[in-house]
């Protein structure tokens, strides 16, 4: 057919004619409309996927800066709780010895230096005593927003932020601990922190070119911001329609104008869990696209130059009726240029993979040694020790394991992504069955209640399968530790024609509110104190489940356990 019409428009081609010139307009129409929606189709195509990526890029550095500012909040919470449970501590404030106390206390803003000052109040907020001394004693600071909070839950208590009311009058945000003996609270322990120390945190994250990352507490004040002075004015951003979206609990990415700058703007919002404070990324539009705007132009000029010899084409097939030649040429050239790419993709794999085995290894490596040199300083120094020191220790040990725990969970989710899947005849009851037995071996002591269907099969990879299932039983044996009688049942049911397997426990459960982070890496909705566990094992079950085809999700309650539903194709 090719062949008729070619020869067809050889002879309208070279007729003298008015069909010629209607032969070459219909030539090239056939030739140029098609390039020319495949360049729009292209260009419309990698617009959007450029814009994606870099709002998803702006969103990443906002999650990160929220989880960075998360954790130093964590460890100052951390450090005042340690400071206000000290033994020694407690029974002179349990005395009335506030002046001892504080002495205690004296070195802690040398030690640590985010900390400013040290202020022990007494159960109605007054002032017993503080290092160094600004406050007057007996002066009462039961107005202040930390008192409101940690007198009204006996909690920890971070407070919004504030300005000292007494020189040096600076910016401050306290962290506020009860001081309790038995189930009473004795007295409060502040620890006031400047807000220059949230600047310096966050000094380091860069969003990209006019861009900046800046925090607010939960009256949407500004803790940080590059664009205001540390120790000035009280910046007030409430008003501010991303910051009133994230203390709302919302997370985004949003491309909006900026009346006061006259421009577009990238704005990424995160909220701070545990602590209502939210983060926000900002970056004008025009430097965030500046990348995709440089690649949207190579690519006209390259369309550009495609149609510019199409048309030369249609030029030379008009004079010379096409080279068939160098067309068989340009074909085995583009083949041989995609086998050299899909090498050269093979090796960058080959190479990626080498690359996390290596980085693997070097990360494992000095933990080992964290691990080893600090369990050899507790055996052989433990007695010269103090109690604090060897719990110090004790964290370090601790945080190397969860390191080493999370990135082999980093490793697994990547192998589990990478690898074949073998479909094949899977009976997920036997599965279970030799799971739940493992389960048992590793903690006799346990009384825990397995109800396992019969002959649950599917049709998926069995080494796969197998990883799902350990991680759901996995999951309800660890969170159904503390019932005095655990109910662990792996089953299957019907839902409109369409098979359903599900694991059900009867443990802490969760609150639907916050289902959507299940699946996420590295995504806890419980304290790693409470449960251990690095945060991957769901995140590898949905990748698990969403490569063989199937869905996945979770129904649960607090205190009344959790039940998680998959299904497989066929």
């Amino acid at each position: 057919m090719l062949r008729r019409f070619t020869d067809w428009l050889t002879d309208r081609l070279f007729e003298p004619s008015r069909r010629r010139y209607l032969a070459i307009l219909s030539f090239f129409s056939v030739v140029l409309l098609p390039v020319c929606g495949m360049a729009v189709f292209s260009y419309w195509q990698t617009d959007a996927e450029l814009t994606k990526a870099a709002l998803a890029r702006r969103r990443t550095i906002a999650y990160l800066a929220g989880v960075s500012i998360k954790e130093k909040l964590d460890r100052m919470v951390d450090l005042a709780v340690s400071l206000a449970t000290r033994v020694r501590f407690r029974q002179l404030v349990a005395a009335g010895d506030w002046e001892q106390a504080v002495a205690i206390l004296a070195e802690v803003p040398r030690d640590f230096l985010f900390v400013d000052r040290v202020l022990l109040a007494d159960p109605e907020g007054t002032v017993m005593a503080d290092r160094p001394r600004i406050d007057a004693l007996d002066t009462s600071l039961a107005y202040t927003d930390w008192y409101r909070g940690v007198s009204g839950g006996a909690t920890p208590y971070v407070s919004e932020i504030y300005q000292r009311p007494r020189e040096p009058a600076v910016n401050l945000v306290a962290i506020a601990v009860p001081i309790r003996q038995r189930d009473e609270m004795i007295g409060i322990l502040v620890l006031e922190v400047r807000l220059s120390v949230f600047l310096d945190w966050v000094g380091n994250i860069s969003v990209g070119p006019g861009g900046s990352v800046y925090f607010v507490d939960r009256k949407g004040r500004a803790a940080s911001h590059s664009a205001y002075p540390a120790g000035g004015k009280i910046v007030d951003l409430a008003a501010v329609p991303e910051v009133q979206k994230v203390l709302a609990g919302q997370s985004g990415v949003e491309l909006h104008a900026d009346p006061t700058a006259r421009e577009e703007r990238i704005s990424a919002y995160e909220p701070i869990p545990g602590y209502g404070w939210g983060v926000i990324a900002t970056q004008p539009a025009g430097a965030a696209f500046s990348a995709k705007h440089a690649t949207l132009r190579r690519l006209v000029k390259i369309y550009a130059f495609i149609i510019f010899l199409s048309c030369g084409l249609a030029y030379v097939i008009w004079r010379t009726l096409a080279d068939r030649k160098r067309a068989e040429q340009e074909s085995r050239k583009l083949n041989e240029e995609l086998k050299q790419r899909t090498v050269q993709l093979e090796l960058a794999n080959r190479e990626l993979e080498a690359f996390s085995y290596s980085v693997s290894h070097d990360l494992r490596a000095p933990l080992r040694s964290i691990n080893g040199f600090s369990q050899a300083l507790l055996e052989e120094c433990g007695p010269a020790l103090s109690p604090t020191a060897k719990s110090y220790l004790n964290r370090v040990r601790a945080a190397t394991v969860r390191m080493g725990q999370l990135i082999e969970g980093i490793l697994e989710l990547g192998r589990v992504t990478r690898s074949q899947v073998r479909v094949g005849p899977v009976n997920l009851s036997a599965l279970a069955e030799e799971i739940a037995a493992e389960l048992r071996a590793s903690d006799p002591v346990r009384s825990v209640q397995f109800a396992i269907a019969r002959n649950a099969c599917a049709r998926g990879d069995s080494r796969l399968l197998h990883s799902v299932l350990a991680n759901l039983l996995g999951n309800a044996w660890k969170f159904t530790s503390k019932q005095p009688l655990a109910k662990i049942e792996f089953g299957v049911s019907e839902d409109g024609g369409e098979r359903v397997f599900f694991v059900r426990d009867n443990g802490v459960g969760f609150d639907m509110a916050y289902a959507d982070r299940l699946f996420g890496p590295f995504q806890r909705l419980h304290h790693l104190t409470e449960f251990e566990g690095a945060g991957i094992g769901l995140a590898t079950v949905q990748r698990i489940i969403y490569r063989h085809g199937g869905k996945i999700w979770a129904e649960g309650a607090v205190g009344r356990g959790a039940a998680f539903y998959f299904t497989l194709p066929g």
